[in-house]
């Protein structure tokens, strides 16, 4: 039985009329009842129109009408023969590019579709993080002010002690350059050393937002402050240039 790859090398063929007689009654049949193979077709007959525009005019020989005619010898001139393979090779090239075009296209269309979806999922996460704190009737608010080297800064801090989550929203800070991220501290009460809350990086809008889990004790938050560090944080800050900060 005929496959469909073959039946596309017959439409090809038949493009260039350089399909037999035999070849074009099965190709016909076949594609009424084959929509791929039927696409093929007319792809393999828009290329051979596109080609023949490209070639300039040549004017036949004297004797071309003898040498077709039906009284000579019926056989296969070996010029056209060349040329109609010339012609499908090309077609045949351009079916196969068109197809891998058409797969890249897919994965990346795919690939696209998953990271969508993947920042889909993570604005949902944040949406119901920020619908259990804003919903909590125990949630405390805290302000954070710009500092000497941001005083257009700010920041609003949603706080839920019970649940030790806090959510903080920051506006009007530079866009920190990308050997470097902005790094939240929580200074304690009970402990000299500041505590990281998590880093984020803000983008020209000035806008950013950090969730925080597992939070101290509220009685042992002193205040918050934010510093630029070192691409992906450090244990302790480097500076204290402060781009925000405020007690609780």
């Amino acid at each position: 039985m005929t496959t469909h790859e073959e039946f596309e090398s017959i439409a090809a063929m038949d493009a260039i009329g350089a399909a037999t007689a035999d070849e074009g009654h099965a190709l016909r049949a076949h594609l009424r009842e084959c929509v791929p193979c039927r696409r093929a077709r007319d792809e393999y007959a828009e290329a051979v129109t596109l080609l023949a525009r490209d070639l300039e005019p040549v004017e036949p020989p004297r004797d071309l009408r003898e040498r077709i005619s039906p009284a000579r010898e019926t056989r296969i001139s070996p010029w056209w023969l060349a040329t109609a393979a010339t012609i499908f090779l090309a077609l045949w090239g351009w079916r196969e590019f068109s197809v891998r075009v058409m797969r890249e296209n897919t994965t990346s269309q795919k690939a696209e579709i998953a990271e969508l979806k993947t920042k889909i999922d993570q604005l949902n996460s944040q949406n119901e993080k920020l619908a259990s704190v804003l919903g909590s009737t125990e949630t405390q608010t805290i302000a954070l002010t710009g500092q000497e080297v941001a005083p257009s800064a700010s920041a609003k801090v949603f706080l839920v002690p019970n649940h030790r989550r806090a959510l903080v929203f920051f506006n009007n800070l530079p866009a920190n350059p990308g050997d470097k991220s902005y790094q939240l501290w929580i200074i304690r009460a009970d402990q000299p050393k500041p505590m990281s809350a998590g880093i984020f990086d803000v983008d020209a809008t000035g806008k950013a937002s950090i969730s925080i889990e597992n939070l101290p004790l509220a009685t042992e938050i002193k205040a918050l402050a934010v510093t630029l560090e070192p691409r992906g944080g450090v244990a302790q800050p480097t500076n204290t240039r402060f781009y925000v900060a405020g007690n609780t």
